[in-house]
């Protein structure tokens, strides 16, 4: 393995863990989601605030992030010959830093996300297979239990044990890279765990969520259905009144 490169890949990593998809749709939007909900400017806050949308939106490009920077530690470090444990140490060094980018980024005073959605991306490069499944579990948890941040912290040990179990065989550093992704997730959320053990942790109904954007829309297509029907009121009354005009135009005539 060339160290070298492997820091260079790590820090153009951390660089794009800096860029900040949820500061930047909203502020898109004219809205500052750091001062809307929790404060958080990741997926869930941007859900709650700005509709599910803008909120899948913005969980696959923080996703994005993370495969970017796993694709490309493993494949500069021999994936496509299978050279092992070189590609998946590369793999989760450029995974970890993008993480690292996303929680800690030095470009906004190193105060960002939870690094949720950027790790479910390095994940899905190293299992595709084992963490698609862990999230679909994890979504129809959140559906009943509503709690995001508890399904979030289950879907990273689970991908964490789960590769660790599953190596060709034992690696120290493998095995270090990914418990910092877990230990790194888990202190992002410390206030979430705190509210989850007292109770008062913040729910997502997402059933909830699609009944209120459901209404919203029938709101709008109401609002649309009325102007046009006031519309077509007017044009039915310009026409009306073309016709007396056609009417009293031609009576003269005839006079």
């Amino acid at each position: 393995m060339i160290y070298w490169l492997l820091a260079l890949l790590c820090v153009a990593s951390y660089f794009l863990g800096n860029i900040n998809f949820g500061k930047i749709i909203s502020r898109s939007k004219n809205v500052d989601l750091s001062k809307k909900g929790s404060g958080n400017l990741g997926a869930t806050n941007m859900y709650r605030n700005l509709g599910p949308k803008l909120g899948y939106l913005t969980l696959l490009l923080d996703a994005c992030k993370g495969i970017i920077a796993s694709v490309t530690g493993y494949f500069v470090f021999g994936g496509a010959s299978g050279v092992y444990p070189d590609a998946l140490i590369g793999l989760y060094a450029c995974g970890l830093s993008a993480v690292v980018g996303h929680i800690f980024p030095v470009i906004y005073k190193f105060k960002g996300g939870k690094g949720i959605s950027t790790t479910l991306g390095v994940f899905l490069v190293a299992q595709p297979i084992v963490t698609l499944v862990t999230f679909v579990c994890c979504f129809i948890l959140v559906w009943f239990v509503k709690y995001v941040s508890l399904a979030s912290l289950i879907l990273v040990t689970v991908s964490v044990v789960w590769q660790n179990i599953f190596l060709p065989e034992p690696n120290l550093v493998i095995t270090l890279l990914t418990f910092a992704i877990f230990a790194l997730t888990w202190y992002a959320h410390k206030p979430n765990i705190e509210r989850l053990l007292t109770g008062t942790e913040r729910e997502t109904n997402i059933q909830a969520k699609l009944a209120r954007d459901e209404r919203r829309k029938e709101k709008i297509r109401e609002k649309q259905d009325h102007k046009q029907e006031k519309f077509e009121q007017k044009s039915e009354k310009k026409e009306i009144k073309q016709e007396l005009k056609q009417a009293k135009k031609q009576n003269k005539t005839d006079e």
